[in-house]
């Protein structure tokens, strides 16, 4: 199977185009029994927001449960599913040619892998402008494209230049972190390394500070509890790692650029809208 720009495997629930690049929101109709292995002719992202997801591109678990993006270069061929016809996912989406302009003065690999939490930062603004779409959004939708393209090229260094062991260790358990915020000089000593050297080499590998990078992946977890009615605000808060909920709206907000209950309820919206599909298919 080979599918043309824009084609996925799905429904589309909302879609726009701006300057040659396809945002869509979408939920998967074909089960994974029924999935061929299958050849994208365009270029896209694809931003995991809900449900069990299958792929084959570097870094992903064997079963994807959590907020992730995935980058696909032109060609790339995969059998990437969700187990079962329950998600959502979005899709920025554009031609090969395009994507071959975009990146010819830094190479991003031809091969499908995941990008790290920064990443999702342009991903959900792009979704935001998606349900919230004025006169400004085609020029928000290309800056946080080519943020994406920049994320993407830090993505591939990082595959193709694996980081020390110890940095990498240093992340993971940045990354695992959720009640507790390890001190610096904690994991400095645990990389037996000088604190000061520590911070800068962490810096330029990843592009943060040590303290970014754990909030970062707080807000990542936070987004997917955030879907979850019977969790209030207080207590995804404090499952997240955050002082109070004040603390954790302030840090939403800022990096988001909406609110956790406005998210929220964006979410329940979405979901209205597929309790509503299913329905109306179950009459027919």
């Amino acid at each position: 199977m080979q599918f043309q720009q824009g084609q996925f495997l799905g429904n589309y629930q909302k879609r726009r185009e701006s300057f040659g690049v396809s945002i869509a929101e979408m939920t998967p109709t074909v089960p994974e029994h029924d999935v061929e292995t299958h050849t994208h002719d365009d270029a896209h992202f694809l931003l995991l927001m809900d449900g069990l997801y299958l792929s084959s591109a570097r870094g992903m678990p064997d079963i994807c449960n959590e907020t992730a993006i995935i980058m696909n270069p032109p060609g790339t061929r995969h059998r990437d599913c969700f187990r079962g016809t329950h998600g959502r996912f979005l899709t920025v989406s554009m031609s090969g040619e395009d994507w071959r302009a975009a990146t010819k003065d830094f190479p991003v690999g031809d091969y499908a892998l995941r990008m790290d939490a920064t990443a999702l930062l342009s991903a959900y603004r792009i979704w935001r402008e998606l349900h919230q779409w004025d006169d400004a959004s085609a020029l928000v939708i290309e800056a946080e494209s080519h943020t994406l393209f920049s994320e993407a090229r830090l993505a591939n260094k990082q595959v193709e230049c694996p980081a020390p062991q110890w940095l990498a260790r240093t992340r993971e358990l940045l990354r695992d972190t959720s009640l507790e915020t390890p001190r610096f000089s904690e994991l400095a000593k645990t990389a037996d390394l000088h604190p000061v050297y520590f911070a800068r080499a962490f810096r330029h590998r990843y592009g943060c500070s040590h303290g970014e990078y754990l909030r970062r992946c707080r807000l990542e977890r936070a987004t997917g509890l955030l879907r979850d009615k019977r969790l209030s605000l207080a207590t995804i808060a404090m499952q997240c790692g955050f002082v109070d909920q004040s603390h954790f709206n302030h840090s939403f907000h800022q990096t988001y650029r909406v609110s956790p209950g406005e998210f929220r309820l964006m979410a329940k919206q979405e979901a209205m809208v597929h309790c509503i599909q299913d329905a109306k298919r179950a009459v027919c």
